[in-house]
């Protein structure tokens, strides 16, 4: 597994560890499968244990083997495909919604935008990192308007829809470092764990990414503190998975985390 990490001053992109998560074709879950790493001059990565048993699970391209660890000097072409092309026309309005320079570089922009978009099967996100509580973790909410445009059950009764304007003046009402809840979603036959993100309002933002979810889920269950803030909140013109990023704070040892992180890579 790898080394526990402190975690790093607000705004500055420090992870060197990266969690690689595949969705699983028949279920859609999205499952953990490896980590990339970075220590400033070379790129390695690893399977993570028993993702030889995960259903379907094929190695990626260029990572054949699934006990070896890859080395580069370079980003791995599979990762360096999800990177920003700098003569996309929309290439500094993306990174300003990502909260990076134009100068970030292809590290920093997996670090923040899980170098995927809407539909991809693969992308990376920061791995949760060690903190004085507990452990931390930075994540883009997902199914922001999918969300807004159904109701669903929650341990805390039923939500309601919401029209395209009044989706946009929730979000618009978001600020960076407002508190957000997480509360569980009842019924859901594709994620068990499902969890949304609400305001204090009960005004429902969106859901944690799955694989998130299937880590916080024991953490509701038994009463362990999970707190989210929102770092930051983009316009109408961003993507809808790059609306709004936000960080836990979960105050579960980082010991037990990592061990159910291996645990639930079995489950799938």
């Amino acid at each position: 597994m790898p080394s526990v990490l402190e975690a790093p001053v607000a705004d500055v992109v420090t992870e060197t560890e990266l969690l690689v998560i595949w969705q699983q074709p028949s279920t859609r879950a999205m499952v953990p499968v490896g980590i990339l790493t970075f220590d400033g001059e070379t790129y390695a990565f690893n399977y993570l244990p028993n993702v030889a048993h995960v259903a379907e699970f094929r190695p990626l391209l260029g990572f054949r083997d699934l006990a070896e660890t890859y080395k580069s000097d370079e980003l791995f072409p599979l990762f360096r495909e999800r990177v920003l092309d700098p003569t996309r026309p929309d290439f500094v309005r993306v990174l300003d919604e990502l909260s990076l320079d134009p100068a970030a570089t292809p590290w920093e922009q997996l670090v923040r935008s899980g170098g995927s978009s809407e539909g991809d099967t693969l992308q990376v996100t920061p791995f949760p990192r060690e903190s004085a509580e507990g452990w931390t973790c930075t994540a883009l909410v997902a199914g922001v308007r999918y969300l807004a445009k159904k109701t669903v059950e929650t341990t805390d009764g039923w939500t309601r829809q919401y029209s395209d304007v009044e989706l946009e003046a929730l979000l618009g009402g978001l600020a960076p470092g407002q508190s957000l809840r997480v509360i569980a979603e009842v019924g859901n036959d594709y994620n068990a764990d499902a969890q949304l993100f609400f305001t204090e309002h009960d005004e429902p933002v969106g859901y944690l990414p799955d694989w998130l979810a299937k880590l916080t889920a024991p953490c509701l269950h038994d009463g362990t503190s999970v707190r989210v803030v929102v770092d930051r909140v983009n316009g109408v013109n961003a993507g809808w998975h790059l609306r709004v990023l936000v960080t836990l704070h979960v105050g579960e040892s980082f010991a037990d985390l990592q061990s159910r992180l291996e645990v639930a890579t079995r489950s799938y």
